[in-house]
């Protein structure tokens, strides 16, 4: 059965969001049994969760076992996590690093409305192109690239609202991941910078494939897009006898829908139409996690590129 988060019955999609605070009340009686199970170093560490300039003096709460019976909370990146698509602006400093060119701008426009639309659909094949740009870059060195952009550009993109829900997981001594379909190295930058678990093997995304030599091929290794996630996510929980009827998802994408449906605990944040209208049809919880405070208003961006500059929801779903 499914259980709608924060709550003891169904949340009706077309009521009022949730404000975040009004989320950190629900979190706290949805979440109330298990944090009691959970010793006081891990409630004291929890601060550290989802705040950016707390992981650099707070350390990282100490992680959960996989084999105590209890659910995971995974958290997709792009507009949930953070307010903004992380592909597109990095796509964007690409760029303006001559790295990309006309023609790929261009199916990154049409992949990128279709996605905001909520009709994703084969944006699979615009990764797959994409990823040939990097044949032959070694890996390290994108890695540090990738790490360098996200804390320049994203660190300060982090849905306000989303904090607190990560908090509550990691008291209630559930893990929270990652689960994107972007690449290895943004997903692994994100769960770092917002104190997700980061071993590699804790961080579900995309996989571009490497060389025995550390270079990228520039093929795909594994898809974790679309039904390709719920595929991928399955196999994880499968490997470490982890039960998704246990499991928490926040997602804003209807692509995601297929893990939706299988995880004990659907939420959609800040969902785009379809989802919206799916969340309602299936009583699933609909919440609002706010967007970031603007890091510099004033300071204007060297291309703005206009209405191409495509958001998700910013004030609720719809």
């Amino acid at each position: 059965r499914r259980v709608a988060m924060a709550t003891t019955e169904p949340v009706p999609a077309d009521a009022a969001p949730a404000t975040a605070e009004e989320t950190v009340t629900a979190a706290d009686s949805a979440l109330a049994p298990a944090a009691r199970d959970v010793d006081a170093t891990s409630t004291a560490t929890a601060t550290a969760i989802g705040g950016v300039d707390d992981r650099r003096s707070v350390p990282a709460p100490s992680s959960p076992s996989y084999d105590d019976g209890r659910g995971v909370a995974f958290f997709d990146l792009d507009h949930t996590l953070i307010d903004t698509n992380s592909s597109w602006l990095w796509m964007k400093h690409e760029l303006n690093n001559g790295k990309v060119g006309a023609g790929m701008l261009a199916t990154s426009v049409y992949w990128f409305a279709r996605y905001a639309m909520g009709f994703g659909s084969g944006a699979e094949r615009a990764g797959a192109e994409a990823a040939e740009l990097y044949a032959g870059t070694p890996e390290e060195k994108l890695r540090r690239e990738v790490d360098a952009f996200f804390e320049k550009e994203l660190a300060h993109r982090a849905r306000p609202g989303g904090k607190p829900i990560m908090e509550k997981h990691i008291r209630a001594g559930e893990r929270c991941v990652v689960c994107t379909s972007s690449w290895q190295h943004p997903a692994a930058s994100a769960a770092r910078l917002f104190n997700c678990e980061s071993a590699v093997d804790d961080v579900i995304s995309s996989v571009m494939e490497v060389d025995e030599a550390g270079n990228l091929t520039g093929k795909i290794a594994k898809v974790c897009y679309g039904d390709g996630k719920s595929v991928v996510t399955e196999a994880w929980c499968a490997r470490r006898g982890i039960d998704l009827a246990k499991c928490y998802f926040y997602t804003d994408s209807m692509s995601d829908v297929s893990l939706l449906e299988k995880v004990g605990h659907p939420v959609a944040v800040n969902p785009d139409r379809r989802l919206r209208a799916h969340a309602k049809k299936r009583g699933w919880a609909v919440m609002d996690w706010g967007v970031a405070k603007p890091k510099d208003p004033m300071k204007k961006p060297r291309y703005s590129y206009g209405c191409l500059a495509f958001h998700g929801a910013k004030s609720g779903p719809g």
